[in-house]
């Protein structure tokens, strides 16, 4: 797919990878609309890409809401392109992890994708095209200690991916996956990256820039997972290969890395 002149969809697009991906989509000639629920940011974000010559709109986006999702894709009639991307995360071990914040990032990070990919989807079929890419994470691949909540939520972005992506196949639509690592965003901050195991942090970091030309490559060539940065990438091979001893790796190393 050449993105010029194409409409793209993104949410969480008032910072991070969201931001960063509307901005890729913009310089690639994509009118975007984007959605989030910080206004002002997502305003700025807008402008920014005003500014590289394509069209863009804002519009405020709660996506745990099925209205403020069906609302987002009805701003941008035929999509072309939808970044499934605004998530956040709250890292804590499982007896610890408060329900309410497990809840939430559940309605978040895969409810979000639910509600949008329903929106979107019936008027892609019908029309014979469309692309969906879903920024999902390794935590969907491999369940970490401490993150159990925000890993459940990725790895039900997965199976959810997955299983569209049979249910589409032959229909026009296509179903792609961006799996990142550790970003340099804010995102982390918020979800407090020390509590992370130990070998988990020698995965370094990608910049949010490096996983937007992920996310728009997966929306021009359809290819469907993407695992970034290559360490994570080869990392992620050896645990859906040899399970066991990925995470046997996982907690000697981080145990050596937090004594320390």
């Amino acid at each position: 797919m050449d993105l010029r002149g194409k409409t793209a969809v993104v949410t969480g697009a008032s910072s991070g990878i969201g931001r960063a991906t509307a901005l890729e989509l913009a310089r690639r000639g994509a009118n975007v609309v984007l959605g989030a629920r910080r206004l002002e940011q997502l305003e700025r974000t807008a402008a920014d890409c005003r500014a590289l010559g394509v069209r863009a709109t804002a519009v405020a986006t709660d996506v745990t809401q099925a209205g403020d999702c069906l609302r987002l894709i009805e701003a941008a009639g035929d999509v072309d392109v939808l970044v499934n991307n605004a998530g956040f995360a709250t890292f804590a071990a499982i007896a610890d992890a408060s329900a309410e914040e497990l809840r939430a990032m559940m309605d978040t990070n895969y409810f979000g994708v639910v509600h949008c990919t329903q929106a979107a989807l019936p008027r892609m079929i019908a029309r014979g095209s469309g692309t969906i890419v879903n920024v999902a994470s390794i935590a969907g691949i491999m369940g970490y200690a401490r993150m159990g909540g925000y890993c459940a939520t990725k790895f039900a972005v997965i199976g959810f991916t997955e299983a569209l992506r049979d249910e589409v196949l032959g229909r026009g639509v296509r179903v792609a996956l961006v799996c990142p690592g550790t970003t340099e965003s804010e995102f982390f901050v918020k979800a407090e990256r020390g509590k992370m195991p130990g070998a988990s942090r020698l995965i370094g970091a990608v910049s949010p820039e490096r996983v937007a030309r992920a996310v728009c490559d997966a929306a021009e060539d359809g290819g469907y997972r993407r695992i970034l940065p290559p360490f994570a990438h080869l990392y992620m091979r050896l645990k859906e290969t040899f399970p066991r001893t990925a995470h046997l790796l996982m907690r000697r190393v981080s145990a050596l890395l937090e004594r320390r």
